[in-house]
């Protein structure tokens, strides 16, 4: 069960850092015809301890999160990753569907 629970954590998070990629040329692009002048993508109180406004940050805390998860198998950290994992898919799905319109 953990194995697969493991497997379905790198996969979700690869597909993140893909996507995340190309957010961040998004945002980038974004920027520089100054529309996207947030500081950060995510609020405070998202569970992330990072605050920036590209995606890679919160996407390497993320993978930081899933090895210390695969160190001691701790489920709050499980639990939290999943959580921050769910955030990103949504953001990040979000903005893609609102910049291909």
């Amino acid at each position: 069960m953990t194995k697969a629970i493991e497997q379905q954590l790198i996969e979700n998070i690869s597909i993140i850092l893909k996507k995340s990629l190309s957010a961040d040329a998004t945002l980038a692009d974004l920027r520089e015809q100054k529309k996207a002048s947030f500081e950060a993508i995510f609020k405070k109180d998202s569970g992330f301890q990072c605050s920036a406004n590209t995606f890679q940050p919160y996407v390497e805390e993320v993978a930081d999160d899933l090895l210390k998860w695969q160190a001691n198998k701790d489920q709050q950290i499980l639990i939290a990753l999943v959580k921050k994992i769910e955030q990103l898919f949504t953001v990040l799905g979000n903005l893609e569907q609102s910049y291909s319109e």
